[in-house]
């Protein structure tokens, strides 16, 4: 079984909505919108780490954008 890929619009989409809506729950939240609560959890912090916004260079693991 493949691990499923999500957009960068989808995952701020999701960051965005969590960030909206304070009093629910990360698994609620998770729950709505089809993905781990694990998943949601990193793409929070992914963001914070980014100043709000989600800026993921895909699958792989690449030292730069260029590789």
């Amino acid at each position: 079984m493949s691990k499923p890929t999500f957009t960068n619009e989808f995952k701020q989409g999701v960051v965005d909505y969590v960030l909206d809506h304070p009093n629910e729950s990360k698994v609620a939240v998770s729950k709505k919108f089809g993905v781990a609560d694990s998943t949601v959890h990193k793409w929070l912090k992914e963001a914070k780490n980014n100043n709000g916004t989600i800026n993921s260079r895909g699958s792989g693991n690449y030292s730069s954008d260029e590789a």
